[in-house]
């Protein structure tokens, strides 16, 4: 990958991770209020997210300039 393409997928998976932790946290927020546990689609939000920030931090050690 080039510098510009690693670039390019940080600008737009940078705010796909934090809006996927908004919703995360909303969701946890809610149960915890509820006095339930994190829903399963809330954990599955949270670990898409985490996954951006991961695939980001990694493609810019490895391939940024």
């Amino acid at each position: 990958m080039t510098p510009v393409q690693v670039d390019w997928l940080s600008i737009v998976f940078g705010p796909l991770a934090l809006i996927a932790f908004a919703f995360a946290f909303s969701a946890q927020r809610s149960a915890s209020k509820r006095g339930e546990s994190m829903p399963g689609w809330g954990k599955t939000v949270q670990g898409v997210g985490m996954g951006l920030v991961l695939f980001v931090a990694f493609s810019n050690m490895v391939w940024g300039g």
